[in-house]
């Protein structure tokens, strides 16, 4: 089980630096960045100031440089804010300068006002805004793979390049893995046929989890026949909290979460074995890779401590 943390840049630059400088040193294998144009986008949200959100690929490229292990990802890259083309260009550079840690994390994007905000088109239709989340997908694969001097010409749907040289060929080989985020019918079938990881949305509940048996919706689907057979990772996102002591573990998740800790759907809460087990349970439905958000660099620290070890 590998474990990746989502950074918050709405802290303020100098905080989610220091995220991502103490993430790097203390053993996550990814730091993760949300890719959005605008805070304001939900009902959830306040109104959008002066100072956010920052562009999602100049700040992974600053936490790129300052940073030496962990992998980079979004959550989720939007395939719509940028040419496809130049969507595979950015993350290839990236890929080269930081020598083999980017993370390609697609999303199909979900926040209508974003786009009209900025005047970009978006296909009213779920299934044609994941038809063309899946030829990027295949632009992607195909320009990753046959850099110049090949010549790439892609005539899709949606998407379209013509004699076009690649470059610069990317680091990792044969390409930059990519995970694609969501639940729909049309977006499981791009994870199945083309995907190297899918990022899901459904979180288990705590009776489920500790059963860890057919209740639990994902594991109807890494079962199923049609599940690729070729190695996957499996990302859930989860609350995580952690200490030498269950009391101290409880008081850290109802200071966060008040006083319906433990009743939530996505929570592991205990010491480092009761931790253990309740992510053993999420190993059984097919989960291989947690997605975890801290409130501060404290519990950061202590899961990094306390249960990183133990899980490599």
């Amino acid at each position: 089980m590998k474990v990746g943390t989502l950074l918050h840049p709405e802290r303020g630059v100098d905080f989610v630096f220091e995220e991502a400088r103490q993430a790097d040193n203390q053993g996550y294998d990814s730091i993760w960045l949300g890719d959005h144009l605008m805070s304001g986008r939900g009902s959830w949200r306040g109104p959008d100031g002066p100072t956010g959100p920052l562009d999602a690929f100049t700040m992974m490229s600053a936490i790129g440089a300052m940073t030496h292990r962990t992998r980079l990802a979004w959550s989720m890259l939007n395939v719509s804010f940028r040419y496809p083309s130049m969507l595979a260009k950015v993350l290839a550079t990236l890929d080269v300068i930081t020598k083999g840690r980017v993370i390609c994390t697609l999303g199909s994007g979900s926040f209508p006002g974003e786009y009209e905000a900025y005047n970009i088109p978006l296909p009213e239709d779920h299934d044609a805004r994941v038809g063309y989340t899946r030829e990027v997908v295949m632009l992607l694969k195909e320009l990753w793979s046959n850099p110049a001097p090949k010549t790439t010409t892609f005539t899709g749907k949606y998407v379209q390049v013509k004699d076009l040289p690649f470059n610069p060929e990317p680091y990792q080989k044969p390409s930059i893995p990519i995970w694609i985020g969501g639940e729909s019918e049309p977006t499981l079938q791009i994870v199945k046929d083309l995907a190297d990881g899918w990022v899901t949305l459904t979180r288990s509940s705590n009776t489920q989890s500790e059963r860890g048996d057919a209740s639990d919706p994902l594991l109807k689907i890494t079962t199923a026949p049609d599940w690729p057979k070729r190695d996957m990772t499996v990302v859930r996102q989860v609350r995580l909290f952690v200490a030498e002591t269950k009391e101290q573990a409880w008081a850290d998740a109802r200071q966060s979460l008040g006083e319906k800790a433990g009743e939530q759907s996505h929570e592991i809460i205990g010491t480092p074995d009761e931790c253990l087990e309740q992510i053993d349970q999420q190993a059984k439905v097919g989960v291989n890779y947690l997605r975890v958000t801290f409130d501060d660099l404290a519990q950061q620290e202590r899961v990094a401590r306390l249960l990183l070890p133990r899980l490599s």
